[in-house]
This record gives structure tokens, C-alpha cells and sequence, in this order.
């Protein structure tokens, strides 16, 4: 087995019960762990970081639909597994942390990398377990091409920090991958984070799902269900 796969079989190992936190919850871990990190302590960073997991908090409701009586059909958000966290030589340490932070409080897994700043990397993770996040819910991943990157299975996203031009190569890389889509999201302007600050950005980081609960089981209408057995 390569390390990249045992790095994914740890992060979804990891990722069921980060995911099952909750996204209230995950905001208060992660705003706890931002003031700790020295890459966090800048005005800006903090700032960022600050909206960022604000905003994540307004994901939790569960939205209850309509449904047939004797049915309770809810529907919720939930993180998309593990997300690869990817700068170029555009990126900014400001932006870095904000794609880290987005991917982990919509509840995914991080596998980091950043060629040009493999220190940084390696401090940023080694700090982040340090100050309580479990070892699978971010990883430091090893110096290759991006393109062998992007190509390793079991990635759920590609959250990059990167220029116009190789955001359109990482779609059309993406693009051409076999089985699971992969979504790519993207922060060309690693100086504003004009992407990250976004209304939309967090819900790119995640995907709806529904539950259904027979609630006729549990003592649902039993007027309903006595007329159901009326004889005529």
C-alpha cells in the first residue's frame, strides 16, 4: 500500500466521526485551535477565519420537508469526505488557511500540500494535532506533481489556491478522472480571497442528504390507522 492510500484509509477512517460532530460543534473546536496556531495570529487570517466559521454555523439546520402522513422526511448537510487542500506558487498563507478551515468545519478530511512550502505545511499539521485534531482529520501530504495529486483515488475535492489558468487545467484534469466526480473549488485571488468570502463558497464543500423515518412504526396517526381497518 503507498502512502497516499494509507493517508486516505486514515482519513476516512477519521472522517465519520468529524463529520458527525456537527457543524456548531466543529466551529467552536476549530475557533479554539485558531488561536493557538501560530499561522492563524495575523489580523487578516483572523479575520478570514472568523467569517468563515460564523458562517459555517448556519449550515447545521435540519430542514424538514413535506411528506405523506405516517412519514418524517428531513433534510440535512453533510461534509464530502476528504478534501485536497492545494497551493501553486500564486497562493497566499491567508488563503491556505481559509481553504483548510472551510474544508474542515463543512466536515471533511484534509490532506494538505503546498510544494513551495513544505515547512509550513508540516508545522501547520504538526501544530493542528498538537492542539487537539485527530491525526486523520488532517494530514500532510508529501511533495509530488500536482497532476498525480489530483488523480489519487478516494479525494472527494480539490480545494485550490491557485491562479485563473490552472484552476482551468484542474477542472479538465478532474474532468477526465473515472468514477466519482470530484468537485473542484477554487480561490484565484489569493490576495482579497475574494472567493472565500463568498456567500456560496461553504456549500461547495458539501452535499445534501435526506432522511426518512416511518413514523407510523413509532405510534404515528392512529386515527388514520384505524380507519385503515374499518369494515364497510
Amino acid at each position: 500500500m503507498t502512502t497516499q492510500q494509507t493517508q486516505i484509509k486514515h482519513a476516512l477512517s477519521a472522517w465519520d466521526a468529524w463529520n458527525h460532530l456537527g457543524f456548531i460543534n466543529r466551529s467552536d473546536r476549530l475557533k479554539k485551535l485558531s488561536v493557538e496556531l501560530p499561522q492563524t495570529r495575523d489580523a487578516s487570517i483572523k479575520s478570514l477565519l472568523r467569517t468563515l466559521l460564523d458562517l459555517s454555523v448556519t449550515l447545521e439546520p435540519i430542514q424538514v420537508m413535506p411528506g405523506p402522513t405516517g412519514e418524517s422526511n428531513e433534510l440535512y448537510l453533510n461534509g464530502r469526505g476528504v478534501a485536497l487542500v492545494i497551493g501553486d506558487d500564486s497562493a497566499s498563507k491567508t488563503a491556505m488557511v481559509g481553504q483548510v478551515m472551510a474544508a474542515l468545519a463543512t466536515g471533511n478530511c484534509v490532506l494538505l500540500q503546498w510544494n513551495n512550502n513544505r515547512e509550513w505545511v508540516n508545522d501547520l499539521v504538526e501544530k493542528a494535532h498538537m492542539f487537539g485534531l485527530p491525526n486523520g482529520v488532517i494530514q500532510a501530504l508529501p511533495d509530488m506533481p500536482v497532476e498525480e495529486a489530483m488523480a489519487i483515488e478516494g479525494i472527494a475535492i480539490v480545494a485550490a489556491v491557485c491562479s485563473k489558468d490552472n484552476a482551468r487545467l484542474m477542472n479538465r484534469s478532474l474532468a477526465q478522472r473515472n468514477g466519482l466526480l470530484v468537485q473542484l473549488v477554487a480561490e484565484t485571488d489569493s490576495e482579497h480571497c475574494s472567493h472565500l468570502l463568498q456567500p456560496d463558497h461553504m456549500l461547495r464543500f458539501v452535499t445534501e442528504r435526506t432522511r426518512t423515518i416511518n413514523t407510523t412504526a413509532v405510534g404515528g396517526n392512529a386515527t388514520l390507522l384505524e380507519l385503515g381497518s374499518t369494515e364497510l
